[in-house]
């Protein structure tokens, strides 16, 4: 067994491990006690994406805007808070990249993100908590064909382990919350579909995330409540390895993808019922 896949098998085992935690505590925490609460939210996301060849030179820079809904569900015990959050987003950013020749080119992506997470909340004191979260990232990134350059497909997976501080207070009857977060990810790939060329499959190169997220709530009547939050997120990946691209399974050139940088400005405007 290679160092890489005993590291890959070690960062699996370590999601898992924090996933089955997340399912057992509550049971240990007297869950039953305390308020389940479901949060339905819109969400308008402004996204900008960026590539950059080894000599740090741009390539590709995209900007955009997303738009979808979230759901979740949360738990909360003793000290410890339980939440399970998922969202799909669609959009469109505006592409300026080049050709294979390097010839300036002007087109779009057809953007659709999913995202699924499991997060648990650990109270530290009345103000501060420690948060952990194992989420799955899903992109589907279309390029548009533009003239004689031809589009294609591209699908973005990665499942990422991030740990957060949280503090948060009380005025009046609002609360107020501030949150870091960085993460890693356990395991990440990309399916290339290039025209006239077998789907292929590449490696991504190292992910680094930050996160900052600022939120608002303040009740509504009865056992209803409206949320709002605004948050940066960050993410950069290291150049990724060569993959033999193929043709009727004939190999015909390598490709990889490059460096690329990009960040997301995702607001949130959520309802929700605690019972």
């Amino acid at each position: 067994m290679t160092v890489a896949s005993s590291r890959r098998r070690d960062r699996i085992a370590s999601a898992c491990a924090l996933l089955l935690t997340a399912i057992s505590l509550p049971a240990r925490a007297e869950c039953n006690e305390r308020p389940t609460g479901l949060h339905a939210a819109l969400v308008s996301q402004q996204s900008r994406w960026s590539e950059f060849d080894a000599s740090g030179r741009q390539l590709v820079h995209e900007s955009g805007r997303l738009q979808g809904a979230e759901l979740s569900v949360g738990l909360r015990c003793t000290d410890w808070d339980f939440l399970a959050r998922g969202a799909l987003l669609d959009g469109t950013r505006r592409y300026d990249g080049q050709t294979s020749t390097d010839a300036p080119m002007v087109s779009s992506s057809r953007l659709r993100q999913a995202r699924a997470a499991l997060q648990a909340n650990y109270h530290l004191t009345d103000a501060w908590q420690l948060v952990g979260r194992l989420s799955k990232h899903t992109t589907w990134r279309n390029i548009a064909s533009a003239g004689a350059a031809a589009g294609y497909p591209e699908r973005y997976d990665w499942t990422t382990i991030a740990i957060s501080a949280q503090w948060e207070t009380v005025v009046a009857s609002n609360r107020f919350s501030l949150a870091a977060w960085v993460g890693k990810p356990v395991r990440s790939s990309m399916q290339l579909n290039l025209p006239g060329r077998d789907e292929a499959t590449l490696k991504l190169g190292s992910i680094n995330q930050t996160e900052i997220a600022a939120t608002w709530r303040t009740p509504l009547a009865g056992a209803w409540h409206l949320e709002a939050d605004v948050q940066y997120h960050r993410t950069a990946m290291g150049q990724g390895e060569d993959a033999v691209i193929q043709r009727s399974g004939v190999p015909v050139g390598l490709a990889h993808q490059p460096r690329t940088v990009f960040v997301e400005l995702p607001v949130a405007v959520r309802i929700g019922y605690a019972f």
